[in-house]
């Protein structure tokens, strides 16, 4: 890596845009006092990062913006690039070439980029501290300051063999742990405080969430006990009235058919009853008392007939002393026969009893008449003709026919009388089944009606069951979705009924005596839990980073002092080297210093007890000049401290070479044979450090590869020139 360009824009006297090509191991810059060409020392020193105004020549950032001439007017910003070539990537960015620049506006605003990007400060210095450059710029030696490190203070020394021997980036790894760690610290300290601040609400919100996990549980219990019970209760009372309905069912539809065979039987009865007395019970009756009055009758017919048959035997005999004109006509007993005979006829052919009764009494009431007549009329009957005669006989024959022909009605009577009476027994014996029947039929009814009576008394009890599992389930509507409960498969016993009643009533006991806690506590309890457990992880993270920062600081510590100490002895043998070189013997040393309080310092070198170096908290030079018992930095003349200074540098940039070095006239005190000297260690120092210098020293001219001759004109701008090494010695002048 080395330094390609340096650009100049409104730095100083550089207003206008100007530009060093840098190719050579070796570029000088030259040119009279106050043409400007140390601002290139300075710009470079700028441009990384320096913050001090006095090292700059200035006072504030303004004073480094070309302020402007009589020809030319001021600058609103001062801008400085360094342009480096990265093909080996020292720098750590993707780029083969690196551009760092610097600008400063007239409000005093600083603005730092790396190849166009507006970075920070903090950036340029990591940056830089990646290659060995670091913010004490050792490798910048400016105007009147070459033994500036032999009057810096032993922690400024220090830090500068520090910077030089590229441990800047271990310390800014260190300190950065350092900061973090101190960060960490005050984080772990915040943390702690908020945790601690939440813990009495976490408590308070973690017992609350316990109490209401309680409840959550008895709730959860009496939903499910409430589940259960009123499902298995539903099937219950669902299965209980199906039941009572099937046994309902039954005896209704059997009192239904009772009441319809009872009806059809009482119609039976009734037609039964109707039958018996309307009609064969009183026919019965009725032929019994006929028959019995016709027997009767008979009888008396039978011995007027007897009357009869003796008077027609008598008419058959002459009759003297008779005229039965004078007491019956003949037309009489013709017509009494007649009408005898026609009654008999029409009694046969109706067989009306009730007319063959009148008939018979009135016939008889005729005939007895008649023959009452006949005797009291004591008249002489003439004698009948033969004819009459034969007519009373046929008559008495159609009588005594019709007497038979009553007789044969007789038997008829009988014989209905006896069949009349067989019925009757028949109707009498259905009617009694029929009665029987009925009280069958109304014992079984009485028996399907206390049936029912009992399944009205079992509805009764379902519904006042019904009615007291409807506030259950009301109340139970506070708990659980009483609507869309599970079907059971299972009925409910009444001892588990009565058990599972009282775990109800157990649990909301305990429900109400647990109280109510807001169910938000839980999600304020994750949520503080969530603080709380951030926080723990967090204190976990910080404790974790703390112990790695601590490590880590550690080990930068360890590798400072294990390199340091390395590094201290590669110096003082280059030390030792270049200025044997320059003084032709003697003894050069750097000693490593623990500063006490108060100021007191302790050598930790040759001459004193060896001490472990991570004690040296500053560094002291040493130097013996041969042929002189000078032991003292103050005992030397210029030249030699100038000479001393030389050798250090050299030293330094021999054991951990930068990328560069700008050196600003430090070899404005030599002399000729000290200036050939410092021309050959350039020589040798150029092999593995880019060098810049500044000077006026033909010696140090004749071993640059590239002249740059800054001249400043009317105006006030410096202006640069390319130089041969004759133009140069005389431009310089």
């Amino acid at each position: 890596m080395h330094l390609k360009r340096l650009e100049l824009n409104g730095f100083k006297s550089f207003a206008k845009n100007t530009a060093f090509e840098l190719p050579s191991p070796i570029t000088a810059i030259v040119g009279p006092n106050g043409s400007g060409k140390s601002n290139c020392a300075e710009a470079i020193r700028w441009v990384l990062g320096e913050q001090s105004m006095k090292s700059l020549r200035g006072k504030r950032g303004e004073d480094l913006i070309f302020s402007g001439s009589h020809s030319a007017s001021r600058m609103s910003k001062a801008s400085v690039t360094l342009v480096f070539d990265n093909t080996q990537n020292q720098f750590p960015v993707e780029f083969d070439e690196v551009a760092l620049s610097r600008n400063v506006y007239r409000d005093g605003a600083n603005e730092y980029m790396i190849n166009g990007s507006i970075v920070r400060l903090k950036d340029i210095i990591e940056l830089l501290a990646h290659v060995g450059l670091g913010s004490s710029q050792h490798h910048i030696i400016g105007q009147g300051e070459a033994d500036r490190i032999l009057y810096a203070s032993p922690k400024e020394r220090k830090e500068m063999v520090e910077d030089a021997l590229g441990l800047k980036i271990y310390q800014i790894k260190r300190a950065e742990a350092d900061r973090k760690l101190e960060r960490t610290g005050e984080n772990m300290k915040q943390v702690e405080a908020l945790r601690k601040e939440i813990q009495p609400h976490l408590r308070f919100l973690k017992a609350q969430a316990a109490k209401f996990q309680k409840t959550e549980e008895l709730r959860s219990e009496l939903e499910r006990t409430y589940t259960e019970y009123l499902s298995r209760e539903t099937f219950s009372l669902e299965s209980l009235e199906g039941t009572l309905s099937g046994k309902k069912h039954e005896p209704e539809k059997e009192l239904a058919d009772i009441e319809k065979q009872r009806k059809d039987i009482e119609e039976s009865i009734a037609k039964a009853r109707k039958e018996s007395t309307s009609s064969d019970e009183g026919v019965f009756q009725e032929i019994t008392r006929e028959l019995a009055l016709v027997r009767e009758k008979k009888g008396k017919l039978s011995r007027e007939m007897g009357r009869i048959e003796g008077m027609i035997d008598a008419l058959k005999r002459p009759m003297q002393g008779v005229s039965l004109d004078d007491a019956v006509s003949r037309e009489d007993v013709e017509e009494l026969i007649a009408e005898v005979e026609g009654m008999l006829t029409s009694a046969l052919e109706e067989d009306v009893i009730d007319q063959m009764q009148s008939f018979i009494q009135e016939a008889l009431e005729r005939v007895s008449s008649f023959f009452s007549r006949i005797d009291s009329a004591h008249v002489k009957v003439e004698e009948q003709p033969a004819t009459d005669l034969k007519k009373l006989t046929d008559e008495k024959q159609k009588v005594e026919k019709g007497m038979h022909e009553l007789d044969a009605q007789e038997k008829d009577l009988l014989e209905k009388e006896k069949e009349l009476g067989g019925s009757l027994h028949g109707h009498e014996k259905k009617l009694r089944e029929l009665e029987r029947a009925l009280y069958n039929l109304d014992a079984t009814g009485n028996r399907m009606k206390d049936a029912l009576r009992n399944v009205s008394i079992e509805e009764e009890r379902l519904r006042l069951r019904s009615e007291e599992f409807a506030r259950e389930k009301q109340e139970a509507a506070h708990y659980i979705p009483v609507d869309t409960l599970p079907k059971a498969k299972e009925a409910l016993g009444e001892q588990d009924r009565e058990k599972m009643r009282r775990d109800i009533a157990r649990l909301k006991f305990k429900l109400e005596d647990a109280g109510g806690v807001d169910g938000m506590v839980l999600k304020e309890l994750e949520e503080v839990g969530e603080r709380d457990s951030f926080f723990e992880k967090e204190l976990g993270d910080l404790e974790k980073a703390s112990a790695d920062l601590k490590k880590l600081s550690g080990e930068l510590s360890g590798k400072l002092e294990e390199e340091f100490e390395k590094g201290i002895s590669k110096i003082n043998s280059e030390f030792q080297k270049h200025f044997e070189t320059i003084f032709g013997g003697g003894k050069a040393e750097l000693r490593l210093l623990k500063i006490k309080e108060g100021g007191e310092e302790d050598a930790l070198g040759e001459d004193a007890p060896q001490k472990k170096s991570q004690y040296a908290n500053g560094l002291d030079v040493y130097v013996n000049l041969p042929r002189k018992r000078i032991r003292g930095l103050d005992m030397l003349s210029g030249g030699e401290r100038a000479l001393t200074s030389i050798a250090l540098l050299f030293a330094l940039s021999s054991v951990n070479p930068p990328p560069f070095l700008v050196l600003d006239e430090m070899d404005a005190a030599l002399d000729e044979n000290n200036s050939r000297k410092y021309g050959q260690m350039l020589g040798n120092l150029s092999k593995g450090t880019q060098l810049v210098i500044i000077t006026h020293n033909r010696e140090s001219m004749r071993h640059a590869g590239v002249l740059y001759g800054v001249t400043m004109g009317s105006d006030g701008i410096s202006k640069i020139l390319s130089l041969k090494l004759e133009e140069a010695v005389q431009y310089s002048k």
